[in-house]
């Protein structure tokens, strides 16, 4: 819900006027009102975005972006009078798709889809009245489009042929049914005014044949996925409408406003699915309104936010297809459980039960600088958080934790460790409470030179 959108910023919405009542019971969200002051933190996603763009591509994997345009601007007859579009929220989404195309950055234009699409003022808008998300019918525009930006480029229409097609079949509903989604209600004071529901068409996506699956029943994992918002939820069909575009199966993650989408990149990046079989494209649907939000937007949630700089970090290392060694190496130099190693590099550590103070202790025979990053299989069985804590001479120490799967298989791992100053020397790792810790050749690899250039 978007109560949560941002953390403290939108808690109370409601009460601060983050619902705006337009023309014809059309409802807006004043998040979406932008000036010419969030251009030099809209500029620091533009340039997050095509670092890793550069980053994907070296490591074989071709980024679509799809930004979701402004419902204000696709739907500005429908604002209330006191409320226009001002200059800078009229063009930059243009400025932005520019801004990144001229770094080779494949852009799908949404916004001029939709302004020009005839079902804008349909019986079936492209938005909802009473939401702050598309429509069925907008969702399959938005899927159309990303197919015809992808069929106008011979790169990426090669890299889709090249994918195995799938059969799916679409099937609309024979009549309109209610609509549940409301969410801009919410953000108006409670019992103010009273909305009739919107009727919307249903859309089914369903395989017109079961899918290929091996010996032991596990289907391939498809070799396009699609990153994006609460957009990209199964509920609005989106995902499902790209499904029935492009005729190819997708591994879908979508992640809600709250924690945004760097932390939704960063995630499916992490995610066994990417470590196991990197796509061939990968669609990253963004809302217009959040570029302005990059990683350290400071009024997320805290656990979200995070420096620039290092998120970039992580994701470049969560990207690199292999490790190229760095010249630092690394040896265990204390073990705080049961454990029997003398080199960790390369080698296999593997314990009995832990507990929440159990630690291995590795050593660098130098200062580990920015570029380098940790990497490893490891499995903690039980517990679903890695801790890391840096230390050395004249170093502040540092903790960074990790979410893992918890299970009884080993997972890829890779995180870099900078500090605020020099490098560490040395780092603990606490796996929490498990029922055994195992480490399988842990790399200290370097990432490429010119990535913070």
């Amino acid at each position: 819900m978007l109560t949560s959108l941002l953390g403290v910023a939108v808690a109370h919405a409601a009460d601060a006027g983050m619902g705006i009542v337009g023309k014809n019971d059309w409802l807006f969200y004043r998040y979406e009102m932008t000036e010419a002051n969030d251009a030099a933190a809209t500029d620091a996603s533009l340039d997050l975005i095509q670092r890793l763009n550069k980053l994907l591509a070296a490591n074989g994997t071709s980024m679509v972006v799809a930004m979701v345009p402004l419902k204000m601007r696709i739907y500005a007859e429908h604002l209330p009078d006191d409320i226009k579009i001002n200059a800078f929220m009229a063009g930059n989404y243009e400025r932005m798709r520019q801004a990144l195309q001229s770094t080779r950055v494949n852009v799908i234009d949404l916004n001029t889809a939709f302004l020009n699409s005839p079902l804008r003022t349909s019986d079936t808008p492209l938005f909802f009245r009473l939401d702050t998300h598309w429509t069925p019918t907008g969702a399959i525009l938005a899927a159309e489009t990303v197919k015809a930006g992808i069929g106008a480029n011979p790169a990426l229409q090669k890299e889709l042929e090249a994918t195995p097609e799938e059969g799916f079949k679409m099937v609309l509903a024979s009549r309109k049914r209610p609509s549940v989604s409301r969410d801009l209600i919410e953000q108006l004071p409670q019992n103010s005014l009273t909305f009739a529901p919107e009727q919307v068409v249903r859309v089914n996506v369903n395989r017109a044949r079961p899918p290929k699956e091996d010996l032991l029943g596990n289907a391939p994992i498809p070799a396009i996925a699609s990153v994006g918002s609460s957009y990209s939820r199964d509920w609005t069909g989106f995902t499902d409408a790209l499904r029935y575009q492009l005729q190819r199966d997708i591994v879908s993650v979508a992640v809600g406003a709250d924690q945004g989408s760097w932390v939704g990149m960063e995630s499916y990046l992490r995610d066994d699915t990417f470590q196991t079989k990197a796509p061939k494209l990968l669609i990253w649907e963004m809302p217009e309104r959040d570029m302005r939000a990059p990683p350290d937007y400071k009024f997320r949630e805290t656990r979200y936010i995070s420096n620039n700089t290092e998120w970039l970090l992580r994701v470049s290392a969560l990207v690199q297809a292999s490790c190229k060694p760095s010249a630092i190496t690394a040896k265990l130099a204390h073990a705080g459980l049961a454990a029997n190693a003398a080199n960790v590099k390369g080698a296999e550590l593997v314990t009995g039960p832990t507990n929440d103070n159990d630690f291995i202790e590795i050593g660098f025979d130098k200062p580990i600088e920015k570029l380098d990053y940790l990497a490893a299989r490891v499995t903690t069985a039980g517990s679903k958080t890695l801790t890391f804590e840096g230390s050395g001479p004249g170093v502040a120490t540092r903790r960074f934790s990790l979410n893992v799967p918890g299970d009884d298989a080993a997972h890829a791992v890779k995180t870099p460790l900078p500090s605020n100053a020099g490098g560490f020397t040395k780092v603990r790792i606490y796996p929490g409470k498990s029922n055994g810790f195992a480490l399988q050749g842990l790399q200290v690899c370097r990432q490429p030179e010119d990535l913070l250039k």
